[in-house]
């Protein structure tokens, strides 16, 4: 699985654990094992969160470090272009 395939996963584990949370009105919590179910969701949604943060974090360094790699290209290239104009 690539690095799209992974965030989209992470995504989607992110929109269907809360639309369980969402669904969850509270007298569930009667019957036997909803407590840790719930609290098993729950980390699964945060484990996937950060999944997701932790990507897009990368996305925006590499983002940043392109950038300012081609910000000196053009400065060194448009001064030489300067030069011969």
């Amino acid at each position: 699985m690539d690095d799209i395939d992974a965030l989209i996963e992470a995504l989607r584990t992110v929109y269907t654990s809360l639309e369980q949370l969402k669904s969850i009105e509270g007298p569930e919590f009667h019957a036997p094992g909803s407590i840790d179910q719930y609290q098993s969701l729950l980390e699964d949604a945060y484990a996937a969160y950060d999944r997701v943060e932790t990507t897009v974090e990368e996305l925006g360094q590499a983002l940043e470090y392109e950038h300012a790699r081609l910000e000196k290209a053009v400065k060194q290239f448009g001064e030489a272009e300067r030069r011969q104009s």
